[in-house]
């Protein structure tokens, strides 16, 4: 019992300790430590990191399943209003200020390093800014509305670094995640891949979403959106707006018909994208349901599959639904979402 306490006590100083050391530093002391731990961060990565960026998404926007859809005239004319998708980086940060960056957007910028600067900074949050064109800043416009200043928020529970601007609040929030590479063969690899599933994604010529469980049908899209795919593979206006854009919106009338006629109204989910190593990510998801949100999907030959699994979350002491691909320990739901090109 004394043992016990004499623990409790060590532990109770030590952590006493460690906090009258941070307390101890100045505002500006405080501040030049959390930029050299961001900046250390970013630089101490040998293989470099893999950014997705989202400039924003919109979690109100085809959600629910539920909601009728009324189809205009010409739903791919520019007034119909798709939401916006993602974009692959590659980034290298070095000790003196430059970084190497690739991009996801052509064949040429798969291969084509850019080097620009970048600087952190310390205000309210810490900020990492690319203060030099780089491939990120074809983003930053009146359409993409991108930002080249990222703040940094801390780490979720896989280690990586998790980032936000001062641009959106909800539901139009940006989603900027950096994961550090693990290998000198992923720089090319994880690009490539990436380019290859999101190109071949947009050139299926009828890719229809389907979600199960077991025998039952939660959602089937069936309506042909007569989507085309430029032959360059440029990021440029001559596009159908879901490519340039990178959202996808799987519509269903056929199915619902039999529940009672809709006329000219649909019913659908739709959200932005981005190809990844392992297939195609969606942000903010895939959303049927609360629970049955669609994120990750894994390329399983000519489709992409998302099987949801539970696992729990240590930080929010709670179970989260997530790709079995990216956790193969979770506990099995059978609910699967599944798109192919049903030619």
């Amino acid at each position: 019992m004394k043992t016990g306490f004499r623990i409790l006590i060590l532990i109770m100083v030590f952590f006493s300790c460690k906090d009258e050391e941070i307390f101890d530093l100045s505002p500006s002391e405080r501040n030049a430590k959390h930029i050299s731990e961001l900046r250390k961060e970013l630089i101490n990565a040998p293989y470099g990191w893999s950014v997705t960026y989202f400039p924003r998404t919109d979690s109100l926007l085809f959600t629910n399943v539920n909601e009728l859809i009324t189809l205009p005239k010409g739903i791919f004319e520019e007034k119909y209003k798709y939401g916006y998708g993602g974009h692959c980086f590659l980034m290298r940060f070095s000790d003196n200020g430059i970084v190497e960056a690739v991009a996801d957007y052509t064949e040429q910028s798969l291969q084509e390093v850019r080097q620009s600067e970048f600087e952190v900074s310390q205000n309210t949050f810490t900020q990492l800014s690319f203060t030099t064109y780089n491939y990120l800043h074809s983003l930053v416009n009146d359409r993409f509305t991108g930002s080249s200043d990222f703040l940094y928020t801390g780490k979720d529970i896989d280690g990586n670094l998790i980032f936000k601007t001062s641009s959106y609040i909800e539901p139009a929030r940006e989603y900027i995640v950096f994961t550090k590479l693990k290998s000198d063969e992923s720089w090319q690899e994880d690009i490539r891949k990436s380019y290859d599933n999101k190109l071949f994604f947009e050139k299926m010529k009828n890719p229809q979403l389907s979600i199960r469980k077991a025998d039952r049908v939660y959602f089937r899209s069936d309506m042909h959106m007569n989507a085309t795919y430029s032959t360059d593979g440029n990021t440029n206006t001559k596009q159908p707006l879901e490519v340039y854009q990178r959202y996808r919106l799987f519509l269903a009338i056929d199915y619902f018909a039999p529940q009672g006629w809709l006329g000219n109204k649909v019913k659908g989910l739709g959200s932005g994208y981005v190809g990844t190593a392992d297939g195609l990510t969606f942000r903010p998801g895939i959303r049927y349901s609360e629970t049955y949100t669609f994120y990750n999907f894994r390329r399983e030959g000519g489709r992409f599959v998302c099987e949801l699994v539970k696992v729990f979350d240590p930080y929010s002491k709670t179970m989260r639904w997530v790709s079995r691909h990216l956790a193969p320990e979770g506990e099995k739901t059978g609910v699967i979402a599944e798109i192919r090109d049903e030619i």
